[in-house]
């Protein structure tokens, strides 16, 4: 079951029920897939003009990796085909920003602090 607060999200693809979530482990393994640092991978995901569907299929197998260790790459492909790529990408997206959660206590830099007198 997917727990955002474990950094998880569910997908539905026909009849089935998916969690996505991008481990520590999972991160890896899309590095080594990709061939890039998640960094770069990351950069990319704010770029859907030039996102490739390889890197959207890589993207879904190694989100898979957690929960449904079983799916190869050929098989997140079609996972990818019954979801849907317009229902895949915002959990794809959700799924990388809750691996990379901001810091407890974490300040709001959003707005200027004002100074004490």
């Amino acid at each position: 079951m997917a727990n955002p607060l474990r950094g998880s999200v569910a997908l539905q693809a026909g009849d089935k029920a998916y969690t996505l979530s991008f481990s520590i482990n999972a991160l890896c393994e899309l590095e080594e897939e990709m061939g890039q640092p998640v960094a770069k991978i990351a950069a990319g995901l704010g770029k859907p003009e030039e996102m490739r569907i390889a890197t959207v299929r890589s993207l879904v197998w190694a989100a898979l990796r957690d929960h449904h260790s079983e799916v190869d790459l050929k098989s997140a492909g079609e996972l990818i085909s019954e979801a849907g790529i317009s229902n895949i990408m915002p959990a794809i997206g959700q799924a990388f920003q809750l691996a990379f959660p901001a810091p407890s206590g974490a300040k709001d830099t959003a707005r200027p602090q004002k100074a004490k007198d």
